[in-house]
């Protein structure tokens, strides 16, 4: 799901307050979408520039102009463009404008030279004078040619648009804070949680309050120095797990030129889309967890692995466990390869209460504190530019034979 550009950010400030300015579906704003959709739905082997023209008059006849770009924005991302050309436009243009400067003065105001180097081109390109007139300008943005659209119902793009609003507004927090009740299945629902925090690279702590209710504390992208788009953009991806939740509330500190303000989430703000809550893994212990069995067969890879607490603040899960079939001594893997080095540095802390079969797979580029490490219990497991599974299993046999 795209997310809109200040340009097209549709907010309401009262005092300190700030909020999104949500849409309902009403007669008037489903008879919108409904006009909105049914350009996109006939737009098929038109150009982007046939649709956007179609799209014009549905702006001239309403106020609503920022509302209507902001919708047009998220459905762009729903086209299929042919972007697979037989023929380089950037390379018919040259071989073009290359002949068009060979062409004397004199017969460039008396001659017809145009047709005969477009005749001369489309030989020399094996094409016909009106596949290379289609071709010329096919790369830039008005002449691609539109393939297909992904529909979707005009309840559902009200649903997503409050939701693409609300994630844009996040892009400029300082802070976000959450309470959430994790439901019957706690264990599992935290894990999830937990889960997809890490994936996104977010910097987080969390308190447990009751057995199910959690409080977490992320910060925000315009705390956070290095590379502060991308991490606005992966706190803006994480926004719509929350609402694959029935109870929770948030709170998130604002920056927008240079004023605060405070925004209040609730799920019911708006009818959400439906959100599928997945269990997340980073993509290199992804590809330890497959590789791992496969190097070594005396271990197994374990999915019910714990939640590991060594403090009111100092919550770990691990990206995966593996468990050695003979002796059943089990190791539990986190990688951390890309969160803030002063961020960990403060979790590392933490670490002396830790348990010795938890082994950190840590990247060099974090530079952490060595002294630090050293009063920990865990095993850690450097790495330059991917994790080694050979290097964690030689930490893992380390373990095993402690365990006997």
């Amino acid at each position: 799901m795209p997310l809109l550009p200040k340009a097209l950010q549709r907010f309401s400030i009262d005092g300190l307050g700030i909020a999104p300015q949500y849409i309902k579906a009403t007669p008037a704003i489903l008879k919108l979408t409904e006009q909105i959709l049914d350009c996109f739905r006939f737009c098929s082997e038109s150009t982007y520039g046939d649709l956007m023209s179609d799209l014009e008059p549905i702006g001239l006849q309403s106020q609503r102009h920022r509302l209507i770009k902001g919708l047009i924005h998220i459905l762009e991302s729903r086209l299929t463009f042919n972007d697979e050309l037989e023929i380089d436009p950037m390379q018919l243009r040259e071989t073009l404008f290359s002949k068009a400067a060979q062409v004397d003065a004199e017969d460039f105001l008396k001659q017809p030279w145009r047709d005969e180097i477009l005749k001369q081109t489309s030989e020399e390109f094996h094409i016909s004078r009106e596949q290379l007139e289609n071709a010329l300008y096919a790369d830039l943005r008005d002449e691609r040619l539109i393939l297909g659209f992904e529909d979707i119902e005009p309840e559902a793009l009200v649903a997503e648009y409050n939701l693409t609003l609300a994630k844009s507004l996040l892009l400029y927090a300082r802070k976000l804070t959450f309470t959430i009740e994790l439901g019957e299945d706690s264990a599992q629902s935290l894990r999830k949680l937990f889960q997809n925090m890490r994936f996104f690279n977010l910097l987080f702590e969390a308190e447990p309050l009751t057995d199910t209710i959690w409080q977490f504390s992320v910060d925000g992208p315009t705390s956070v120095l290095p590379q502060p788009q991308k991490y606005a953009s992966d706190l803006a991806s994480f926004l719509p797990t929350l609402y694959a939740f029935k109870t929770w509330h948030a709170t998130s500190d604002i920056e927008i030129d240079g004023k605060h303000y405070t925004w209040q989430l609730k799920p019911d703000d708006f009818e959400a889309p439906v959100i599928r809550f997945v269990q997340r893994i980073s993509e290199e212990a992804q590809q330890l967890a497959v590789r791992i069995p496969q190097i070594d067969d005396n271990w197994i890879v374990v999915h019910d692995y714990p939640i590991l607490q060594f403090g009111p603040q100092s919550i770990w899960i691990p990206d995966f466990s593996i468990q050695h079939i003979q002796t059943k001594a089990t190791a539990h893997i986190e990688v951390l390869g890309f969160w803030r080095a002063d961020y960990l540095n403060r979790r590392l802390k933490a670490l002396e209460k830790a348990p010795s079969n938890l082994i950190l797979v840590i990247s060099d580029k974090l530079k952490l504190d060595a002294g630090t490490l050293c009063k920990t219990p865990v095993t850690i497991v450097p790495y330059k530019r991917t994790p080694r599974p050979q290097d964690i299993l030689k930490a893992a046999e380390k373990i095993s034979i402690k365990s006997k």
